[in-house]
């Protein structure tokens, strides 16, 4: 189903399911291309600002909480420059702003090409606005 509804729902659980710590978690979301199908929510409903947080909070927790490293797959899929266009198109929003950012943080941190996409994308002015 590719309703907003259903999308905020499928991120929360990922989300959820990647704050578990268990690994296990973080390869069974590999097999089903739960990445890809994060990022993809977050492109088809751009406008909800609860697929947005969820979404951003799903990437955080698939980075931070596993052992397994999510950074390639969630690059590769296109999800900094999702995260970068969810900064910018929710600004009215504290909580889409902080999962955002807390993405990018894990995405970009000690990786110079990663950074160097988020700047391309526009990410360094975006950030700054989300701190005003």
């Amino acid at each position: 189903h590719q309703s907003a509804e259903v999308q905020e729902l499928g991120c929360r659980k990922l989300f959820s399911l990647a704050s578990d710590s268990d690994d296990d978690n973080g390869v069974a979301v590999d097999e089903v291309d739960g990445i890809k199908a994060v990022v993809s929510a977050m492109r088809r409903h751009r406008d909800s600002a609860a697929v947005q947080e969820w979404a951003c909070a799903a990437l955080h927790n698939l980075f931070v909480d596993n052992d397994i490293n999510h950074r390639a797959a969630i690059v590769e899929s296109g999800g900094l420059e999702a995260v970068v266009m969810t900064i910018r198109r929710h600004v009215e929003s504290a909580n889409v702003q902080e999962h955002a950012c807390e993405a990018l943080v894990c995405l970009t941190g000690n990786n110079d090409e990663n950074n160097a996409a988020v700047a391309k994308a526009g990410g360094i002015e975006v950030v700054v606005k989300a701190m005003r």
